[in-house]
């Protein structure tokens, strides 16, 4: 079944045609549950992996959330794992399905992969990704029964605290994806000045809500703009070439909030009657918790995918 977002209720180019020029195209993925195979653009499904390749563990320290006791006050610890901990397959695109996605040169294939667990990066408090770029006419001799999660591993020790071994929120559902591409404007504070003041003023005027629906989709996508509604906006440059990185995939706890409604949440679910699990399923499809229910911004320098990635929650 399709996705559809509604159309913006007023076309904000013809109030301010300067926008026009920071339009970009966002991939919005509409994840929902379901049964997606190792040869499908995806999210929690199967990855395509080599036969031959190890599957990638990670030895990083874990920030560990220490509970209130007499002994101790609690908060957050950093802790060494005792063994590797088995990465988690969260996502895998194939250009086919996303050519939009900035592919290196001779790679046709993304695939995302992290440590469920907490780490600090960035600043921030998140599992630790892994991008694996990927030619698929090399892939010949592949595993029948790719792991999904870390106790399918052979590399997950058998005696690993549980704990260490996974945070149930990191673990996403397998999702089929229903693509639609939609355009986006940046936030506010991305703007000039001017431009931006301009913004505030109709806002204030109409109560056209510029930010929460006509500017910045909610929900899993890939590429279009991020947002900052968090924190200020900071730079994110690259840490090889000092570029300033661009987003590549956007993964939210949730499909549409309060806020967002009834722009962005698509029109097929819009008779799901709240607190139902059918509703449950279109809003939160990929049970993951990220932040304070928020969204992880992976974002990639436009000079190459390959430099590597910064990241931000918001």
């Amino acid at each position: 079944m399709v996705r559809t977002t509604s159309s913006p209720p007023v076309d904000v180019t013809q109030l301010f045609p300067e926008l026009g020029a920071y339009a970009r195209t966002a991939v919005r993925l509409h994840p929902r549950p379901g049964n997606p195979s190792m040869h499908d653009s995806h999210i929690g499904g199967p990855l395509i992996w080599p036969a031959a390749e190890p599957w990638p563990v990670c030895d990083r320290t874990v920030s560990v959330n220490i509970p209130y006791t007499e002994e101790t006050p609690g908060g957050p610890r950093d802790r060494t794992p005792e063994s590797p901990i088995p990465m988690v397959g969260v996502a895998q695109f194939y250009a086919r399905d996303i050519p939009e996605i900035p592919f290196p040169e001779g790679t046709d294939l993304l695939q995302v992969l992290w440590c469920p667990n907490d780490h600090i990066v960035d600043g921030n408090p998140v599992p630790f990704p892994l991008l694996v770029w990927r030619t698929t006419s090399d892939l010949t001799d592949v595993l029948a029964e790719p792991p999904m999660r870390p106790h399918d591993t052979a590399a997950s020790p058998p005696d690993a605290p549980a704990a260490e071994l996974s945070m149930n929120y990191y673990l996403p559902r397998p999702c089929v994806l229903h693509l639609e591409r939609v355009t986006e404007f940046p936030y506010p504070e991305e703007l000039p000045e001017e431009l931006e003041a301009a913004l505030d003023k109709w806002d204030e005027e109409t109560e056209a809500e510029y930010q929460y629906l006509l500017s910045i989709a909610p929900g899993c996508k890939i590429g279009g703009w991020e947002s900052w509604h968090l924190t200020d906006m900071y730079e994110l440059p690259c840490e090889v070439c000092g570029t300033e990185t661009e987003p590549l995939l956007q993964l939210d706890s949730s499909e549409w909030d309060g806020g967002s409604e009834p722009r962005w949440r698509p029109l097929e679910d819009r008779h799901l009657r709240s607190a139902t699990p059918e509703c449950w399923e279109a809003l939160e499809p990929t049970t993951l918790q990220l932040g304070r229910y928020a969204s992880l911004y992976i974002f990639v320098c436009p000079r190459s995918s390959e430099h590597g990635y910064r990241l931000a929650i918001q």
